[in-house]
This record gives C-alpha cells, sequence and structure tokens, in this order.
C-alpha cells in the first residue's frame, strides 16, 4: 500500500503535468489568435484537460495567463543566471539587461498579447511579477557579497519600470533597432545616470562608440 508521502508525490506530478498541458496549449493559441480572442474552453480542448480541471487550479483566464508568465520568467531567470557569481553592480545590470531584451525576444506574442489585452491591469501583473524577480535576484547577489549603493527594492522597481516602459514602446513602434543596439543604448543610459554608484565605469561602451 502506497504511503502518503508517495501519493502527495504522485498528486504533484499530476499537477505539473496538467498545468504544463495548459501552458503549452495557451502558446499554442497565441500563434493564432490574440489573448483576448480565446477561450477556457479552447485551452482545454487544445491541452485535452477538462473544464472543471481548469476551474480546480484557475479562477480564470487571466489568473491563469499571470502563472504562466510567472512560471516563464521564473523559468529563463534560473537558466540565464544558475551558479553565476558578480563581482559589482555594474555585472550584474549588464546581467539583467542582457537577459530582459532576451526574454523580449524569445516572448513576443506574449508581451504583445498583454499590451493588447481589454483588461487594462494586464500588463501592470507582469510587471510585478518581473519587480519581484530582479529584486530576488538582487537580494540573492547582495548575499554573497555585492555592495549595491541603493536598496534593492529601490532598484529593482527602478530598473522594472523602466524596462516595462520601453518593452511597451519597442514593440509598439516596431524595434527599429535591434535587440544588441537595445542592450547597448539601456547600458549607456544607466551608466550616464550613474545607478551603479561608481564612477568609474569601464564596462560599458560610450555612445561615440555605439553609433
Amino acid at each position: 500500500m502506497a504511503n502518503k508521502k508517495e501519493v502527495n508525490k504522485k498528486e504533484d506530478l499530476r499537477i505539473r503535468r496538467t498545468r504544463k498541458l495548459l501552458c503549452d496549449a495557451m502558446f499554442s493559441l497565441l500563434e493564432e489568435k490574440s489573448f483576448d480572442d480565446i477561450s477556457v474552453v479552447e485551452i482545454c480542448d487544445r491541452a485535452m484537460v477538462h473544464r472543471a480541471t481548469f476551474y480546480k487550479h484557475f479562477e480564470d483566464k487571466y489568473t491563469f495567463m499571470e502563472y504562466v508568465t510567472k512560471e516563464k520568467i521564473r523559468e529563463f531567470y534560473e537558466q540565464s543566471t544558475a551558479h553565476k557569481t558578480f563581482n559589482s553592480p555594474v555585472e550584474i545590470y549588464n546581467e539583467i539587461i542582457a537577459n530582459v531584451m532576451h526574454f523580449i525576444e524569445e516572448n513576443k506574442n506574449m508581451l504583445r498579447l498583454s499590451m493588447d489585452s481589454a483588461r487594462n491591469n494586464f500588463f501592470d501583473s507582469i510587471e510585478k511579477i518581473i519587480a519581484e524577480e530582479i529584486k530576488d535576484f538582487l537580494d540573492y547577489s547582495k548575499d554573497n557579497g555585492v555592495e549595491f549603493p541603493a536598496p534593492t527594492d529601490i532598484s529593482a522597481q527602478f530598473l522594472t519600470g523602466g524596462f516595462c516602459s520601453f518593452i511597451r514602446w519597442w514593440l509598439a513602434t516596431g524595434q527599429k533597432y535591434s535587440k544588441q543596439e537595445m542592450t547597448e543604448f539601456l547600458m549607456v543610459v544607466l551608466t550616464k545616470n550613474d545607478i551603479y554608484g561608481d564612477k568609474k565605469d569601464t564596462t560599458t561602451q560610450s555612445t561615440e562608440d555605439i553609433t
């Protein structure tokens, strides 16, 4: 007879499998239509999951999409920053900018749908998740000896506000600058504003070098 621990493990595996099927279905549908045009019934049909099962996990498609977004961001940060060590805030901000730019390119549809959604606070939910992830990353780095010129929650909010405003603008204008150009420009902007508290910055290029 299976013990309680084994039963819980099987239940956890079933939950993870169900949620993965739903997430895969959502991303598949987003290749075909906008988020506002996707129904819970379509998500469940594509995932081959009963609608009652969906509602055991999520209140509606908006809370589900918040979960999908959060998992996507967490997965990306875990893959891109795991086992890396940094010696200064400059190195960390460089890493965050590179990660965010890559995330934008890999998830254009998800970000566009959040901008186009009739639910006005949807992008705000994404922004909150990004802020949490950046703060966790900064806190982890601080715990490992990196000294920041400002509290990590302030830095996280500043970076998140700028990044999310930038995401809206960059996608809305058709990405007229390349990912590499925008990564370099963002580093120049942050350096000119001296967010690092380090006047002696040799890790970034001048505006003359970039243009």
